[in-house]
């Protein structure tokens, strides 16, 4: 059966300019394209049920056990104490010393941020409390990021790279329109590039990427005899399970990404942040009919309990990733074991990762 498909004039322009650009003909040029849609087609990713990721557990939490937050803090600190001390100590195999330097700023990123919560909630409930929930977001995609390059030292230069084409595209913006603004003139055409520059060369991106880059946001040419090198962007937390190759660790990001898909509510300022800004917010109109101890009562359970915990799951459990390259780091084990005997005292969600992965990392441990 032959398939014959409409395009616009416009359209057909466009794509002998593409094909042009890449040094192939027009009909290779819209076969390959057409082959792409097919294997994104088939590639497009299956959506997360309950039903198909639920694991059941069988013993419930101790609701008497008092809900300290300050060992929480203590949790955090130890375990990204001990994490960044164990890569120091060794770099891990087929990684170099600049991606154990990069691992290490990782994982204690996991710290700050914890930090950063923990201001935002010791004010009295507030309207700005919220943000607490969009800090435990990025703390839950920070440990995605973590497993996907603990899995292989090239999604390390991936992180560098696609962080600078990110930086290097919003540089080319401020060239294009600040063109006629004489004092930006110096940074520009100047400063900005050199910056950019040095940053490029320091991270490995190459000249075809970065003229690649030029190509399809400013429309220029490559260079003769130069080909297109692609960065290609940083997995987001669905496609980083994707790539996953442990089934554990498969398993226990899937559990996570329904929490992460939670929490991205306030990162988009969807209804529920809304909400929750609405009834925290004592200025607010209908401040005065939401009765102050519900006010309270949902700042605690809903917002202060769940980002420290979230917080807390993530820098332990991406502590407890090391100890599968340190099996022999005492200190390590030691602070993930006290961590997760604490955690599992707390939570459910705990219990869900240490019996999907954590368990399996430090199997002859009990908790």
């Amino acid at each position: 059966m032959v398939r014959t498909f409409d395009l616009q004039e416009s359209q057909l322009k466009r794509a002998e300019e593409l094909a042009n650009e890449d040094g192939v003909s027009l009909d290779r040029w819209i076969s390959s394209a057409i082959a792409q849609k097919i294997k994104a087609a088939k590639n497009k990713r299956k959506p997360l049920r309950v039903s198909e990721i639920k694991h059941i557990l069988t013993e419930d939490v101790d609701v008497s056990q008092r809900f300290d937050v300050k060992i929480l803090d203590e949790y955090v600190n130890t375990c990204v104490t001990a994490a960044k001390d164990a890569l120091q100590g060794a770099i891990p195999p087929g990684f170099s010393d600049f991606d154990r330097d990069i691992l290490q700023h990782v994982i204690d990123g996991l710290r700050s941020a914890h930090e950063s919560i923990r201001k935002l909630l010791r004010d009295e409930p507030s309207a700005s409390s919220v943000d607490a929930l969009t800090i435990a977001r990025l703390q839950v995609e920070t440990l995605y990021s973590f497993c996907f390059m603990l899995q292989d030292a090239k999604n390390v230069s991936l992180f560098l790279k696609s962080g600078w084409k990110k930086q290097y595209i919003q540089f080319l913006m401020m060239q294009e329109e600040w063109i006629n603004i004489p004092r930006s003139s110096e940074f520009v055409n100047k400063d900005g590039v050199q910056h950019h520059e040095k940053a490029r060369k320091f991270l490995h991106v190459s000249d075809a990427e970065k003229l690649t880059i030029e190509c399809e946001e400013l429309g220029t040419t490559m260079p003769a005899g130069l080909k297109k090198e692609i960065i290609a962007g940083f997995p987001t937390p669905g496609k980083i399970i994707e790539k996953i190759v442990n089934p554990d660790q498969k398993s226990m990001l899937e559990r996570l990404y329904l929490e992460y898909q939670w929490l991205c509510s306030f990162a988009h300022g969807d209804q529920n942040a809304s909400l929750f800004r609405t009834v925290l917010n004592e200025r607010s109109p209908q401040a005065k009919f939401i009765d102050p101890e519900k006010r309270a009562d949902l700042f605690q359970r809903q917002i202060a309990e769940p980002s420290v915990l979230y917080s807390t799951i993530c820098a332990v459990q991406a502590a407890t990733e090391l100890v599968v390259i340190y099996p022999h780091d005492v200190e390590l084990m030691v602070k993930v074991l006290a961590a997760w005997s604490g955690l599992n005292k707390f939570t459910l969600l705990s219990r869900s990762v240490w019996e999907r992965r954590a368990k399996k990392i430090l199997p002859l441990i009990s908790v």
